[in-house]
């Protein structure tokens, strides 16, 4: 219930004086519960014994006066404010009246006593940070010592965290974001596979150190294509080409692998370290123009895959994406390089590349010209007409990408098709990478 005790932060006359939207509150398991009605705060303290994550706020309203429920805070329910409060930024709820005609909010504050202790539930793994360095994140539980961050209005502490290594001589500080619980480390890569680095983290007055000495290691490799280059851009032969990614090492070998269906076989290429984020190579001129799987390895390991126009020319056009299941673009799926198979009667979507694209706060264009699909099988060619699609979320919702849905007709011949976009001047694009197997 609203209390009196005097906190030097709470001035106790305040507290005490008449609130026209909420006149107290209850918090099962708290120590003390202390409402400012002048700066509108709410002061709650957690005894160390009180190991839930969750807190209970039971509201008990002014006559006329009710809780917002507002339909992001799922866990809220009339009269009771409840949410996950260990790290988290003081929580903010509004009471009304129930005509809507007045409104007040409330910041809660909760400190919860007892010493810091906290567990790691993730490797804090390295990963690159740059182009000479590296960074390392890991989550970590939070389980007493913290309540809202922070825990009282007259303070301003955060969650900080140490990495130590005394035989390398490392001393970092890093940081905490509250919403993720996620500890982060810049420019470390000289404890990779260092022996006894200790992690701590402060909060206030309060420090805990964590009991196993951490041995960092690298992250799995990584390697991106990222959209732009996979939707507009063509890797031009005779130039070097970089890839961005990492962690790449020197006692590592790195390749690629170029595949096309209407190739007779796989041409494997060498990659050589600029530094621990990139990886440069270059596609031979000998390299006949087409898209590609480029498939990506450390070793024998696969890294990375991704579909890509190879060119000499960086005009040249080409089927940029396909995939099954419905118009919206599935990126996750489509990213996944994996052979198309489809059946009869079923819709194909392809996108062209270079994508077409245009503004997405302009009106849907029905009547965009989307090329023709062109499937060939034993020197026959079937030419299927476009329905025009739209994906209007590219770029944060500032790009549209317009691409074509056709329907495999039911009375095709089945077998493995060669698949390529015909243009207005009746000029056919590189074909895609794969064969399309039409049942």
């Amino acid at each position: 219930m609203a209390a009196c005790k005097k906190e030097k932060e709470l001035d106790p006359d305040k507290t005490l004086k008449e609130d026209l939207f909420l006149r107290s509150i209850k918090v099962a398991g708290a120590r003390e519960v202390t409402i400012d009605t002048a700066s509108n705060y709410i002061q709650i303290v957690l005894p160390e014994g009180y190991t839930d994550d969750l807190i209970d706020l039971q509201l008990d309203p002014a006559p006329g006066a009710e809780l917002v429920l507002d339909p992001w805070k799922t866990l809220y329910s009339a009269g009771h404010v409840k949410y996950h409060f260990r790290a988290a930024s003081p929580e903010n709820f509004t009471m009304t009246t129930k005509s809507n005609s007045r409104s007040k909010s409330y910041k809660v504050f909760v400190e919860h006593e007892g010493p810091l202790t906290a567990e790691l539930t993730s490797d804090l793994d390295l990963q690159a940070g740059g182009a000479n360095t590296a960074a390392a994140t890991a989550k970590i539980r939070l389980k007493s010592g913290v309540g809202s961050v922070p825990e009282r209005p007259d303070l301003e502490e955060q969650i900080v965290t140490f990495l130590k290594n005394s035989s390398k001589n490392v001393n970092v500080k890093g940081s905490f974001d509250n919403g993720m619980g996620v500890i982060f480390f810049e420019d470390i890569f000289n404890l990779m596979e260092a022996e006894g680095t200790a992690l701590s983290i402060e909060y206030g007055e309060k420090t805990f150190s964590f009991p196993q000495k951490l041995k960092l290691k690298r992250s799995k490799v990584s390697l991106f294509v990222v959209q732009p280059d996979r939707l507009f851009r063509v890797f031009q032969t005779g130039k070097t080409i970089e890839f961005d990614g990492g962690i790449f090492l020197n006692s590592q070998k790195y390749t690629l692998k170029l595949h096309n269906d209407a190739s007779s076989s796989e041409v494997t290429l060498p990659a050589t370290i600029t530094d621990l984020s990139t990886l440069k190579t270059q596609f031979p001129a000998s390299i006949p123009d087409g898209q590609y799987k480029v498939s990506f390895f450390e070793n024998a390991q696969l890294i990375s895959q991704a579909a890509i126009v190879i060119a000499r020319d960086s005009t040249v056009k080409a089927i940029g994406q396909m995939w099954m299941g419905g118009p919206d673009i599935p990126w996750e799926e489509i990213w996944k390089t994996q052979p198309t198979v489809i059946s009869r009667g079923q819709e194909l979507f392809v996108n062209p590349f270079p994508a077409i694209i245009d503004a997405a706060a302009q009106p849907f264009d029905n009547k965009k010209k989307v090329p023709d699909l062109a499937l060939k099988l034993n020197g026959k060619v079937t030419v299927l007409k476009a329905t025009v699609k739209e994906y209007d979320k590219y770029a944060d919702n500032s790009i549209r990408i317009y691409y074509g849905a056709y329907r495999i007709p039911a009375d095709l011949l089945p077998g493995r098709y060669e698949a390529t976009m015909v243009w207005d001047n009746k000029q056919n694009s590189l074909p895609y990478w794969n064969r399309i197997e039409i049942r």
